[in-house]
């Protein structure tokens, strides 16, 4: 069975909006680093739906969500890591522009008649095979920089569990509350309860059922602190 979020949807509307509600808040309580302004616009869709309570439990919890977001930048050499994942994340945009002009010079005629048929032959291929390197260390650059970022993380929850755990059970109750209402229009509307399936870092929410579950790993390698679990809402 495929996440809800796992493939492209043909609809939006309140009631996806409201499982994609779930899953930021679920990752909010992961420490996910999530832009808040992001979150605002989402549960804005639910302001203007039948679910609109659930705008106002955002609200109430938006000072929670804020002190978990802003936790990272706490951790002691992980601000650093976070700006150098930035610049690692724009200089792998760069090289994949390049690699594609690379590769649009040898598809595109009129730039392959300019270049000459045998560009990417010569020094245009080593160029481009230099590019691929490129992409492909600086994606795992990327993934190492992360997985330690990560593991600060553990160890600082670790340290300051009792001064984050009241904003993280706001974000579970959150949560349990959004799912009882989708669950609720799960029997309503007759669809099945897969249409709506989540992947969440947590499973001790109300009203789901764990489908399936997985220890995720970085490069698929190195595993993961944390499970994901396949759920559905259940009445």
């Amino acid at each position: 069975m495929k996440s809800l979020f796992g493939r492209k949807q043909t609809e939006d509307n309140p009631e996806t909006a409201l499982a994609r509600c779930i899953v930021l808040l679920d990752d909010i309580r992961a420490y996910r680093r999530k832009d808040i302004d992001q979150i605002d616009a989402q549960f804005e869709v639910l302001k203007k739906s039948k679910f609109k309570d659930h705008y106002d439990t955002w609200v109430k919890v938006r000072p929670a969500a804020e002190k978990i977001v802003d936790m990272p930048m706490k951790v002691p050499g992980a601000p650093k890591l976070i700006k150098t994942i930035g610049w690692m994340k724009v200089v792998n945009k760069i090289f994949l522009i390049f690699l594609v002009l690379f590769a649009a010079f040898q598809i595109v005629p009129i730039w392959r008649r300019t270049l000459g048929q045998d560009f990417l032959s010569g020094t245009g291929l080593m160029v481009t095979i230099a590019f691929v390197v490129l992409v492909v260390i600086s994606l795992n650059v990327v993934t190492l920089l992360d997985y330690r970022i990560r593991k600060k993380i553990i160890k600082f929850e670790d340290e300051t569990s009792d001064e984050y755990a009241p904003a993280r059970e706001k974000m579970k109750e959150a949560v349990s509350k959004m799912m009882k209402s989708l669950a609720r229009e799960v029997a309503r509307s007759k669809k099945s309860p897969d249409y709506y399936g989540l992947v969440l870092y947590f499973d001790d929410y109300e009203n789901i059922e764990v489908v399936d579950k997985w220890h995720p790993k970085s490069m698929m390698v190195f595993k993961k602190s944390y499970n994901h679990f396949q759920v559905v809402p259940k009445p």
